[in-house]
C-alpha cells in the first residue's frame, strides 16, 4: 500500500490538453515547464509530456527510477525504451481526453498511474505496443493525405482545414492539428511508420516546413 498523497510530476508545453491543472485527492500534481525543474523533482510519478527519444533524454529519465516513469512516446515503442517505462500517447486535440492511451510491457499497471488516473476522471486502456499505438497512427495518415493535397494545389490550408471540420465533424482541421501537435513530432511518427509501409511516406512539403513557425 503506498502512502498517501501521490505526487505526480508533469513536463509539459502549452498546448497539453491532457490532464488538468489540479486533481482530486490523494494526488498532488507538480507542474514543471523545465526539464531541469522537473528532474529535480521528487514524487512517485514523472511524466514526461516532451520526451524527444533521444538516448539523452533516457539516461536522465532513469535517474528518477525506481518511481514510475510515463513518457509521451507515440514514436517509440517499449521495446525502444529503458525496462519499466510506460508509454503514453499524449497528443493533444483528441475529442476524448479521458482515455489515456497507454503501453507497457508489464503485466499489470504501477498503482500510482491508476490512482492518479482515478483522481482525474481518466481511464487508462492498454493497446498494443506498436509504433504510433492507435489514433496517432490514423490521424498521422490524415493529416499526410492533407498535407499532400496542399502540396498538389488542390484547396488551400484554410479551405481544406474547413472543409474537413464542416464535413467530418472533425475538433479540428489537419493543418491546426499538426500545428497543435507539433509539426516535428508528426513528421517522426509518419518516418518511423515509413520504415514498415510504404503508404505511410511522409509529404514533401511537411518535410520542407519542418522549421516553420
Amino acid at each position: 500500500m503506498m502512502n498517501l498523497p501521490i505526487k505526480v510530476a508533469i513536463l509539459a508545453n502549452d498546448r497539453q490538453d491532457l490532464f488538468p491543472p489540479h486533481c482530486e485527492e490523494p494526488v498532488v500534481m507538480l507542474w514543471a515547464d523545465s526539464l531541469d525543474k522537473f528532474l529535480d523533482q521528487t514524487a512517485d510519478l514523472f511524466i514526461d509530456l516532451d520526451f524527444d527519444g533521444s538516448e539523452i533524454r533516457k539516461k536522465q529519465l532513469k535517474t528518477l527510477q525506481p518511481s514510475i516513469i510515463m513518457v509521451n512516446s507515440v514514436s517509440w515503442t517499449c521495446k525502444d525504451l529503458p525496462t519499466g517505462f510506460v508509454r503514453l500517447n499524449a497528443w493533444p486535440g483528441f475529442t476524448h481526453p479521458e482515455i489515456l492511451e497507454l503501453a507497457f510491457e508489464m503485466d499489470e499497471l504501477p498503482e500510482p498511474i491508476n490512482l492518479f488516473a482515478a483522481a482525474c476522471g481518466k481511464t487508462c486502456l492498454k493497446v498494443p505496443d506498436t509504433i504510433g499505438m492507435i489514433r496517432p497512427r490514423m490521424l498521422a495518415m490524415i493529416l499526410n493525405e492533407a498535407w499532400m493535397a496542399l502540396e498538389e494545389k488542390i484547396s488551400s490550408r484554410k479551405d481544406i482545414d474547413t472543409a474537413m471540420k464542416m464535413g467530418t465533424n472533425y475538433p479540428l482541421g489537419p493543418f491546426e492539428w499538426t500545428d497543435l501537435i507539433g509539426k516535428k513530432q508528426v513528421l517522426t511518427l509518419l518516418q518511423q511508420l515509413e520504415k514498415q509501409n510504404p503508404s505511410y511516406k511522409p509529404s514533401s512539403l511537411l518535410e520542407r516546413y519542418i522549421n516553420e513557425p
